[in-house]
């Protein structure tokens, strides 16, 4: 028990230091392709009773859909930097209206990011288009969800600005874990579904 413990937390620790090294390769560019690898693999680890082979799962799942990946993460910095202006120009404006559509957008860019990428790292789709869909139907759908996502972060943010600076080195794996554990109840219907979709389809 305590082995199978220290194993996965092992894996989970080095699937946080392949993320860093891809995604400060690609001078964060690569950020979201690793970070869909990083659901892939971890989904893996909790999944599964028999060890997870952390940097061939992590090397597949970089790979696969890089450049859509990539596409979103970019957007998403491209949304993130309108919101922030955005709430910028309320304050300055005090614009009340500003403020509020900054709030909203916000929460919303916060649910896609969570999960866009684990959804991204189980599920395929003919069309980006679908994907994207989905994502912004399930994140809006499971409130509860939603807010234990958020309190996990807020709580990882806590560990490093006020408990101490060295759970950065850990942090996006812990991230990862924590978002993994609460989305996979929602996700194992929708997932058995899928998979059982793509067995018909194969033997049709």
């Amino acid at each position: 028990m305590l082995k199978d413990i220290y194993k996965k937390t092992m894996d989970i620790v080095f699937v946080n230091f392949l993320w860093i090294f891809t995604s400060l390769f690609g001078i964060l560019l690569t950020a979201g392709a690793a970070f869909s690898a990083m659901f892939r693999v971890i989904y893996l680890i909790i999944e599964r009773d028999e060890p997870t082979s952390v940097l061939l799962e992590f090397k597949k799942g970089f790979k696969d859909s890089f450049f859509k990946n990539t596409l979103v993460w970019v957007i998403l910095l491209i949304l993130l930097a309108s919101i922030y202006f955005m709430y910028i120009t309320s304050l300055a404006n005090n614009s009340d209206i500003l403020l509020i559509l900054s709030i909203v957008g916000m929460y919303q860019w916060l649910i896609f990011f969570i999960y866009y990428f684990p959804i991204v790292a189980l599920f395929k789709t003919k069309r980006q288009i679908d994907m994207v869909k989905n994502v912004i139907i399930l994140s809006n759908i499971n409130i509860w969800t939603n807010i234990k996502a958020i309190g996990s972060i807020v709580f990882i943010l806590i560990l490093i600005f006020y408990v101490h600076p060295v759970f950065l080195v850990i942090a996006i794996g812990f991230y990862g874990y924590l978002i993994t554990y609460h989305l996979r109840k929602i996700l194992k219907p929708y997932y058995e579904l899928w998979k059982s979709n793509e067995l018909e389809e194969e033997n049709a």
